[in-house]
């Protein structure tokens, strides 16, 4: 088994200092505070940004850019922004450039987003579009810029997608921007008759065989809070959630082609006053539980979106797939559980199920086996590890990967993650979680894993007298 190489960003950051994340939330220091974690992993890189926490907005102060060659760190980029950056929208890891926006305020009536180009190789800023919003409400001591609703995603290194939701705007917008001629078009903000995309309640981009696609719910109320309205006979204004999926590629022909298409023909599915509805995981097998080395990919494993539908008068929820390639969709099976107990869903030989402990998390000790619950059947069935660990950690992940099969615990008393491999009973990291974190870089081509970053999570910068 080769050596999987262990990079530490410590190193990188050695003008911070680390602190454990009570201080970091509770502490009344003056002293300036940063967040550190990965926003975007590419085949070969991954990003990190170092957020600053401030009473009036979140900025981020500099980018880290990992890069890898022949399962090797082939560099490493640390740029300090020189723009009060709000977020960073999208990555090209071919050119090392990003998109990432910033909102200024003009004056009381108008606010401007600014949409800036970073290349981090040339250390250059520059900005390529902007867009002016009028406000209402707004007063000369309300600096809270970055709290403002837009939604902003890239559909392509093109066109750009920017929602305008916040009460503070005097009108909401939802439109495309094509950032080579300045150009703008509106988009009919309904789904339904009475719900529209201002309903936003979270959205990502996904890329499934270099195709990119938005994935949208809106209805920005909780399950257990709209069970418990619906339960006790309240009366709410927003009763309606639906999912989007909208293909990119598609959306950008109708408008080259000049016609403005409406958010309902990519409507996959709506929930009553009696559902609540969202999307859920999809977990590769031999992946458990998290699956944490996706959750900054875009990349999509399987063009299968599988989603869950609860009904509160049953108390029932349903599992559905929809096919990416197909455009249809599949009923997969009912589960007598809330939507929020339902974790990622499992695809193997045609049957789907869900992996889970048979113990409580924090119940000691905790042997290495699981259970899969196979949907529609409800038959059971147990996957075992061939591990040993120390009895007071709990199993967090596992990654059968083909070149370094691990497994990750967490010890809740001394509170460390460590890192094994599946052939050595010795940890190969093991971390303080309450200030650091890692993240892991696999090849999804090969699904081989390339290396493991630990990262600081909170820091802060000394003072300079």
């Amino acid at each position: 088994m080769s050596e999987i190489p262990v990079v530490d960003l410590s190193e990188v950051l050695k003008d911070y200092y680390k602190i454990p994340w009570e201080t970091y939330i509770f502490s009344s220091d003056k002293k300036d505070r940063f967040c550190v974690y990965p926003i975007y992993q590419g085949r070969n890189s991954i990003v990190f940004i170092v957020e600053k926490s401030d009473r009036h907005s979140d900025v981020i102060e500099s980018i880290i850019v990992l890069s890898f060659k022949n399962n090797k760190v082939e560099q490493i980029i640390n740029y300090k922004l020189k723009n009060k950056i709000f977020r960073i929208i999208s990555f090209d890891d071919e050119n090392f450039t990003l998109l990432g926006y910033k909102i200024a305020l003009n004056n009381t009536r108008f606010a401007e987003l600014q949409l800036y180009r970073i290349d981090i190789e040339e250390k250059e800023e520059r900005l390529i579009y902007s867009f002016t919003i009028e406000l209402s409400g707004m007063d000369e001591s309300n600096e809270l810029l970055d709290s403002l609703l837009i939604y902003t995603f890239a559909l392509n290194k093109r066109y750009i997608m920017l929602l305008n939701i916040d009460e503070k705007f005097k009108d909401k917008s939802a439109l495309i921007v094509d950032l080579h001629n300045k150009s703008e078009f509106y988009l009919d903000p309904f789904i339904t008759d009475h719900h529209s995309i201002f309903e936003i309640s979270h959205a990502e981009i996904g890329r499934f065989k270099n195709k990119s696609y938005l994935f949208i719910k809106t209805g920005r109320i909780t399950p257990d809070e709209k069970r418990n309205y619906f339960n006790c006979g309240a009366d709410i204004i927003n009763k309606v959630e639906t999912l989007l999926i909208i293909p990119c590629e598609e959306l950008i022909q109708h408008i080259d082609s000049g016609t403005m298409p409406s958010f309902s023909k990519y409507l996959i599915d709506k929930a009553e006053y009696h559902e609540t509805l969202d999307f859920l995981n999809y977990g590769k097998p031999g992946y458990g539980f998290y699956y944490s080395i996706k959750s900054y990919s875009q990349d999509i494993d399987s063009p299968f979106i599988p989603y869950k539908k609860e009904n509160f008068l049953t108390k029932i929820t349903n599992i559905f797939g929809f096919d990416l390639e197909t455009k249809k969709q599949t009923f997969i099976g009912s589960l007598p559980f809330p939507s929020e107990r339902i974790s990622p869903v499992y695809r193997e030989d045609n049957k789907y199920f869900l992996l889970y402990s048979p113990f409580h998390p924090y119940l000691l000790p905790v042997k290495n086996f699981f259970i899969k619950h196979y949907i529609g059947t409800n038959q059971i069935s147990f996957l075992e590890l061939p591990i040993n660990f120390p009895t007071k950690e709990l199993i967090e992940e596992f990654y059968l990967l083909k070149n370094f099969p691990i497994f990750i615990t967490l010890n809740p008393e001394e509170k460390y993650i460590s890192i094994y491999s599946m052939n050595d009973n010795m940890p190969t990291v093991k971390i303080d979680y309450s200030q650091e974190f890692f993240s892991l870089i696999v090849n999804p081509e090969t699904d081989e894993l390339n290396a493991i970053i630990i990262y600081p999570r909170f820091l802060i910068k000394p003072y300079h007298f």
